[in-house]
């Protein structure tokens, strides 16, 4: 019988030695469970396959169309909409930041982009 390895107390990090004792586990929960609306508003978001960027439109929350940024990267249109502080809420962020990915790999790999749809099983652009 081998004994178990004993586990490391830290790890060396880039910066600093890290605790690794006794982390605590947080469970997922539904991402629907408690959503509330940024109050600042909402982005639609599309691809656009001519020009190769993805393009998103901001809303306020009376469904008003306001602004448009448009990019070749997630990163240069967030990066654009958290500069003009179009974004509150850290859950709208990373929703924000989910979306353009997915819109980016569409167009990359040329499947089709639903906004809020699962991209498996999208038919290839024709």
């Amino acid at each position: 019988m081998t004994a178990k390895p004993k586990q490391e107390k830290t790890i060396k990090g880039t910066y600093h030695k890290i605790d690794v004792e006794q982390p605590e586990l947080l469970v997922f929960q539904s991402h629907y469970a408690g959503w509330i609306q940024d109050p600042k508003g909402y982005f639609l978001i599309r691809v656009n396959k001519d020009k190769q960027t993805v393009e998103i439109g901001y809303c306020t929350t009376d469904n008003k169309l306001v602004k448009r940024i448009e990019g070749k990267t997630p990163q240069e249109i967030y990066y654009t909409a958290i500069k003009h502080h179009l974004i509150s809420r850290l859950d709208h962020a990373a929703y924000l930041g989910k979306e353009l990915a997915k819109a980016f790999l569409s167009m990359k790999y040329h499947f089709q982009y639903v906004q809020d749809e699962n991209t498996q099983d999208k038919e290839p652009w024709h």
